[in-house]
C-alpha cells in the first residue's frame, strides 16, 4: 500500500490519529493506520473551552464530543489509574501497577484479619464478665447460699418426726393399719390382673375353637362326595371306642397325623409312588419334547404341564395321524428327501461355477505381466475349507437322501427322519447362532479358502506367497488387488489381452480407488485398464490428477467455493492442458475431479 492509498484525507494537526504511534514492521502496519483515520481521524485532542468549537473531541479528563449537542464521559474508573489501560508497547508498567495493587490489598486484608481476631477475643471475654455477673445478680439473699442453716433446719424436722411417731401410740396404732391396708389393695389388684390375664386367655382359648370349628365345617362342605364316603367309615372305624372330647381333640389329631404321615404312615406310602410317577411322566415329556421340538419347543417337561400333552395327545387321537403314516412316508421318501438332493445338486453346482470362474479367472492372470523385471504372473489358489461346520454339513446332508434311490420297497426309518428333521430344525430356528450357521454353510463362497501365487513364467514355480495379503506393504496389496480386478473384469465382459478395440461398451466407475495408493501401483492398475480396453470414469481428488491425466480423454471439474451449491467445469484433454499451462496449476486448488 503506497502513501496516496493510506492517507484518506487530509486531518487536523491536533487528532488524536497523530498521537498515536503504531510500532514499526507490524504486519499490519498499513492496515490498521487507514482504520485509525477512518475511524477516528475527524475526533480532536483539546481542552473543555476547545470542545465548544469543534464537532468531535477528546479532552484529558476523558470527556468526548460526538456531534454539536453529544457529550459522554465514563466515570466508573479513574482516567489515571494505569490498572486499566496499557500505554506503549508493552504492559510491564501495568503489571507493575497491578502487583503494587495485589500488595495493598493483601496488607489490608492481614490488617483486617487481626482487627477481626481482636473483635472475637472481646467478645468471647464479654461473654464469660456477663455469664459471671448473671450468677452473682442472682443471689439477693444470703440464706440462698447459707447451707450450714439449710443442714440444722432438716436436722430438727427429722427430730421432730421421731418424737411424733414414738410417743404418741395412736398416731403408730394408725400407721401400722395404714401399713395394712396399703398390702391387702395391693394383693386385691394382683388377683385382679391374674383374673383379667385368665379371663383374656379363655376368650382367646374359645374364639380359637370357633376358628377350628369354621375351618372344620367349610373343609367338610368342600370334600368331594366320593372323598366322604371314602374316608369317613375308615375315620369312624379308628375312632370306635375312643373317647373324645374338646381338650384332648388336637392329641386325636397329632396321632392321626403321624399314623399316617409318619416314617412308616400311608400318606408317605402314597407320596412315593406319587413321585415315582411324576419322575416317569416327566421323562416321557422330555422324550416327547426332544422328538418334536418344534411342536413343543414352548411347552415345558415339568408335571405341571401335564395338561398341554393330554390336550396335543387327544388333537392326535382326533385327526387319527396313526392311519396316515404310510401317507407320510411316502411324501418323506418321495419329496422331501428329494427336494434334499436337489438341494444338494444346486450347491454343488455352485461350487462347480465357482471352480470354472476361478478357472478362467487364473487364465486371465497368466496373461498380465505382475513383475515386468522377474517376468512372473498371479494365480488363484482355490483350497477346501478348513471351517468343521461345513465338512460337517455336507456329510449331514448326504446322509439325508444316501440309498433313498435304491430299490428297498421301505426306505423310510426312524433314523433317515431325525437327520432330515435335524437339518430343517436348524434352518427354521430363530437363534443367532443357527442363523449365522445356515448363512456359513449354504454360502457356495464359505466352503473355499482363496489365496494368491506369484509364479515364474518360465518355469511355473512360486516366487512368493499371498495369504489374505497379510503382511504386505500398502503398494504390494494394491497392485496384487488391481491385478485380480483386472481379471475379473476380463472375465464379467469377456474379454481377450492384446484384442482388437471393438465398440461394445465396457463402462467401469472407479470412485476414490487411487486415493490412498501409491502412484506406481495406480499407474500399474491404469495400464491394465488400458489393455482391456475399457471405459473409465474416475473419481478421485486432485492428489492424483498428474498420474491419470495421460489415460482419460476428457476432465469434469467439481467445485463448491461457497458451501451452498457445486459448479461443474467441463474440459477436454486439450482444453486442460491449456488452461493448467496457461494459469499455473489453478485446478490444484479444485476440491474434486
Amino acid at each position: 500500500m503506497n502513501g496516496s492509498t493510506r492517507i484518506l484525507k487530509e486531518l487536523d494537526e491536533d487528532s488524536i490519529t497523530y498521537k498515536i504511534d503504531i510500532k514499526p514492521e507490524t504486519p499490519f502496519y498499513d492496515w490498521l493506520e487507514s482504520y485509525l483515520q477512518r475511524s477516528f481521524g475527524d475526533y480532536i485532542c483539546t481542552d473543555v473551552d476547545g470542545l465548544q468549537h469543534v464537532p468531535f473531541g477528546i479532552t484529558r479528563q476523558g470527556l468526548i464530543k460526538s456531534g454539536r449537542i453529544r457529550h459522554t464521559k465514563d466515570d466508573r474508573k479513574r482516567i489515571d489509574d494505569r490498572r486499566n489501560y496499557v500505554l506503549g508497547w508493552s504492559n510491564a508498567e501495568k503489571i507493575k501497577v497491578l502487583e503494587s495493587s495485589v500488595d495493598k490489598l493483601e496488607r489490608t486484608i492481614h490488617e483486617l484479619k487481626a482487627r477481626l481476631k481482636d473483635i472475637e477475643e472481646k467478645g468471647q471475654k464479654n461473654s464469660e464478665q456477663k455469664q459471671l455477673l448473671g450468677l452473682l445478680l442472682y443471689v439477693k439473699d444470703f440464706s440462698r447460699i447459707n447451707w450450714q442453716y439449710h443442714v440444722s433446719k432438716i436436722y430438727e424436722l427429722e427430730q421432730e418426726r421421731n418424737q411424733l411417731l414414738n410417743n404418741n401410740n395412736k398416731l403408730a396404732q394408725l400407721q401400722r393399719n395404714k401399713s395394712e391396708v396399703d398390702q391387702q389393695i395391693s394383693d386385691g389388684k394382683s388377683r385382679q390382673n391374674q383374673l383379667t390375664e385368665d379371663i383374656g386367655g379363655f376368650k382367646t382359648k374359645i374364639q380359637g375353637y370357633r376358628d377350628q370349628q369354621e375351618h372344620a365345617l367349610r373343609q367338610k362342605e368342600q370334600l368331594a362326595l366320593h372323598l366322604k364316603e371314602k374316608w369317613y367309615p375308615l375315620i369312624d372305624e379308628k375312632l370306635s371306642g375312643v373317647k373324645i372330647n374338646l381338650r384332648g381333640i388336637e392329641n386325636r389329631q397329632e396321632e392321626f397325623r403321624k399314623q399316617f404321615q409318619g416314617e412308616n404312615g400311608e400318606l408317605k406310602r402314597l407320596r412315593g409312588r406319587q413321585a415315582g410317577y411324576r419322575t416317569h411322566i416327566e421323562k416321557k415329556m422330555r422324550e416327547i419334547k426332544e422328538h418334536s421340538r418344534a411342536e413343543y419347543s414352548e411347552v415345558t417337561d415339568s408335571i405341571d404341564a401335564r395338561a398341554e400333552y393330554i390336550k396335543k395327545f387327544r388333537q392326535l387321537e382326533s385327526e387319527d395321524l396313526k392311519r396316515h403314516e404310510e401317507r407320510f412316508k411316502e411324501e418323506l421318501n418321495k419329496n422331501v428327501i428329494n427336494s434334499i438332493a436337489v438341494f444338494d445338486s444346486q450347491l454343488q453346482k455352485h461350487e462347480k461355477d465357482i471352480k470354472h470362474k476361478i478357472r478362467i479367472i487364473n487364465e486371465n492372470l497368466s496373461e498380465i505381466v505382475y513383475n515386468a523385471v522377474q517376468d512372473t504372473y498371479i494365480t488363484i489358489l482355490m483350497d477346501a475349507t478348513p471351517n468343521k461346520e461345513v465338512r460337517l454339513f455336507r456329510e449331514e446332508l448326504k446322509k439325508c437322501y444316501i440309498h433313498s434311490f435304491s430299490s428297498h420297497n421301505d426306505l423310510y426309518t426312524e433314523e433317515k427322519y431325525e437327520q432330515v428333521k435335524r437339518i430343517l430344525d436348524r434352518f427354521a430356528s430363530m437363534e443367532n447362532a443357527d442363523r449365522d450357521w445356515t448363512s456359513t454353510v449354504t454360502d457356495v463362497r464359505q466352503w473355499f479358502e482363496f489365496n494368491a501365487s506369484e509364479r515364474y513364467r518360465s518355469d511355473g514355480t512360486e516366487k512368493e506367497f499371498y495369504e489374505g495379503s497379510g503382511g504386505k506393504s500398502g503398494g504390494q496389496k494394491e497392485k496384487l488387488a488391481y491385478t485380480i480386478l483386472a481379471s475379473a473384469l476380463a472375465y464379467q465382459f469377456g474379454l481377450q489381452f492384446g484384442e482388437r478395440k471393438s465398440k461394445s461398451f465396457r463402462f467401469v466407475v472407479i470412485d476414490e480407488a487411487f486415493g490412498r495408493g501409491s502412484d506406481e501401483s495406480t499407474r500399474y492398475g491404469l495400464e491394465l485398464f488400458k489393455k482391456l480396453n475399457l471405459q473409465l470414469l474416475i473419481v478421485t481428488p486432485l492428489q492424483k490428477i498428474h498420474v491419470i491425466e495421460g489415460h482419460v480423454n476428457s476432465f469434469h471439474f467439481v467445485s463448491n467455493r461457497e458451501g451452498n451449491n457445486s459448479q461443474v467445469s467441463n474440459f477436454t484433454k486439450e482444453e486442460y492442458e491449456s488452461e493448467r499451462d496457461k494459469h499455473n496449476g489453478i485446478f490444484n486448488n479444485t476440491p474434486e475431479i
